[in-house]
């Protein structure tokens, strides 16, 4: 029996998800209407949407949120797949799902960081043909990054987004006989590149459809990279509402929440757009074109994507060693491809000077983490007696990674206001939950539901009760998936910035909203060991994990 405690719990956990969501797109919802009784405005009103509408290059921000969003997911998912199709049943495709964490461990603003570091008049690009190609003894009076069209701006994206891609379609071709399907395809004569596009495709974008969804929602609002990669004069949507929630007028709260408003409804319309595109792809008649188009022995495409995929693994590579090479160097002037001296010395005094903020970082991230596994296992106990009743309302976990980050947290910042908190710490970790939570579900919830229940009835007959069972044989084993999920938790929330920037409130900081100030104005030395230590901490968190799993965990079901 289902009893009254466990569906408390259970209707108590979805209000922690809820409730805040609730309250969020409220607190965006009312004043972009007009209302807002702590500023005493108690009348609705449609002006801001005129006053909005009227903002210089407003237009063109949201052209380049729809399209910087759907052209960097579209091109993450096809390249990911390109490489999963080109490695699989290979031992370069075992290697990758070995890496594919570390890559993972890359904040998105490290990764805008390091195109900086490259495209910048006195980057890597310009070093590399300077001065035998170009003539260049100084750094060229012009800027390719960012650029007018937001190109940049989608290039970090997809180098962020393709490892992502790559991890989750992993994930759901275990979850069928893929072998066989592909062994199948080939022993018909079909090329690899069709096998994957006609057989397999469809069955791993049916378990992924709701993380593309998520991705679309993310890199349409993405705030830190396109504060460093997006064109300024304008800029994306979700910059015009950071700018005017930064103005000092009375008015700008009002037309930023009503922006936030608009945000969301680009993102609905995008998703959308996207459903859309399925329909036309999954009709026959646009089958028929392309089997026309790709016959089954022609390799141009596959060779063309494969190339396209080699090129941007090598930037990837060039921004960390960009990025590495930053934080040891003494004097590095252009054109020099390297610097003349290399030391450590900027790292020591950089973590002297910041070590409180790096400290912080770590406890707050690990905080949530554990908070956020916490939450997942008592809510796979909590409905594992729903059977197929849960898949309706686990919909609820993932319902604040599709509203856009700046509109929800202006919208919470709104109601943390009048409860004027002395110390916004804890607020910016019940926040945080919300963003680290579903990550953690999607790791932790598929092993915890596939331990054999001949455990847990041996466990059962031997009289130990629920929690027992919980804390000495599931927890037990699944402790790799459960160790797995506290370090993704760690890096998602180490990553965020967001978050800190609104609800932290200038009174708690992280390493991430210190790399994107001092990208906005600092020198390239410090900028380079703050990149530094944003990859090498959470590279170092899955290590230990990996080391504890390797040295210390002895069974494994």
């Amino acid at each position: 029996m289902y009893s009254y405690l466990n569906k408390f719990l259970l209707v108590l956990l979805i209000a922690i998800i809820v409730t805040p969501i609730f309250f969020g797109i409220l607190g965006f919802l009312l004043p972009s209407f007009g209302y807002f009784p702590i500023l005493g405005k108690y009348e609705f009103s449609l002006n801001y949407f005129v006053i909005s509408s009227n903002i210089p290059g407003v237009s063109k921000s949201i052209f380049l949120s729809f399209f910087t969003g759907f052209v960097s997911t579209l091109l993450a998912l096809i390249l990911s797949q390109v490489i999963i199709l080109n490695t699989f049943e290979t031992k370069l495709y075992k290697l990758i799902k070995k890496i594919i964490a570390p890559l993972l461990a890359m904040p998105h603003v490290t990764m805008a960081i390091g195109l900086v570091f490259i495209f910048t008049p006195s980057g890597l690009f310009f070093r590399i043909f300077s001065p035998w190609l170009t003539g260049f003894e100084r750094p060229p009076n012009f800027f390719i990054i960012p650029d007018d069209y937001g190109f940049f701006l989608i290039l970090g994206l997809v180098l962020k987004e393709i490892p992502f891609f790559i991890l989750v379609s992993i994930s759901a071709i275990e979850q069928f006989s893929a072998k066989k399907i592909f062994n199948v395809g080939k022993s018909l004569q079909h090329s690899v590149f069709s096998v994957w596009c006609f057989l397999l495709f469809p069955l791993i974008y049916r378990r992924i459809r709701l993380i593309v969804f998520i991705v679309i929602a993310f890199t349409a609002s993405v705030v830190d990279m396109s504060l460093l990669l997006a064109p300024s004069t304008p800029s994306t949507l979700a910059i015009q509402i950071l700018q005017k929630y930064q103005a000092s007028e009375t008015n700008s709260l009002f037309i930023a929440s009503n922006l936030a408003l608009i945000q969301l409804l680009v993102i609905i319309i995008l998703i959308l757009f996207w459903v859309l595109i399925e329909k036309i792809v999954s009709h026959k008649l646009f089958f028929t074109i392309f089997v026309n188009c790709l016959t089954f022995k022609n390799n141009l495409i596959k060779n063309l994507t494969f190339i396209i995929v080699s090129i941007l693994f090598f930037l990837s590579l060039l921004v960390l060693i960009s990025s590495f090479l930053w934080s040891l160097a003494g004097d590095w002037y252009f054109p020099n491809f390297l610097p003349k001296t290399l030391d450590i010395q900027n790292l020591v005094e950089f973590f002297n000077e910041n070590k409180k903020i790096i400290f912080s970082s770590i406890v707050i991230s690990l905080i949530v983490s554990l908070l956020a596994c916490l939450f997942v296992i008592l809510w796979v106990e909590l409905t594992d007696g729903l059977k197929k009743k849960r898949q309706y309302i686990e919909w609820f976990i993932f319902l604040p990674l599709f509203i856009p980050q700046i509109s929800f947290l202006i919208g919470i910042q709104s109601f943390l206001i009048p409860l004027n908190f002395s110390d916004f710490l804890v607020p910016l970790i019940f926040v945080e939950l919300l963003y680290v939570i579903p990550y953690c579900f999607i790791i932790l919830v598929p092993s915890l539901r596939e331990i054999s229940k001949d455990f847990l009835k041996v466990a059962a007959s031997l009289g130990k009760n629920k929690f027992e069972i919980l804390i000495f044989i599931k927890i037990p084993m699944i402790m790799p998936t459960f160790l797995l999920s506290i370090a993704i938790g760690m890096l998602v929330s180490f990553a965020l910035y967001t978050p800190v920037y609104f609800i932290g409130a200038g009174r708690v900081t992280t390493l991430t909203v210190e790399a994107l100030n001092l990208a906005l104005s600092g020198s390239k030395q410090d900028l380079g060991v703050a990149t530094f230590f944003q990859v090498i901490i959470p590279i170092i968190i899955l290590l230990i994990v990996g080391w504890y799993n390797n040295n210390f965990l002895k069974w494994k079901f």
